[in-house]
């Protein structure tokens, strides 16, 4: 078989390569954010990667900077909250 260059081996790939099935992909993961200046936001994330435990938001708005800390509780396999933390 002669050398292949990079494109046909991206071709080949292409053809040989199963598609995923729709149905086996894990859906991602959501966080919901509670109280301080990201309230109702929402973010996913695939659910492979860990969370952090603590998220920091960092507001800087002409005055002194502001520093909110969200920890995160988890709902059993699908995400969780962050909820801000009261300090």
């Amino acid at each position: 078989m002669p050398a292949a260059s990079e494109e046909d081996w991206d071709d080949w790939v292409a053809a040989r390569t199963p598609r995923p099935d729709p149905a086996d992909e894990t859906p991602p993961d959501t966080y919901w954010f509670v109280g301080g200046p990201l309230d109702g936001r929402v973010r996913t994330r695939p659910a492979e990667q860990e969370a952090p435990a603590v998220v920091r938001h960092v507001h800087l708005h002409g005055g002194p900077k502001i520093v909110h800390h969200y920890d995160l509780h988890e709902v059993a396999g699908h995400g969780g909250e962050y909820r801000l933390r009261e300090e």
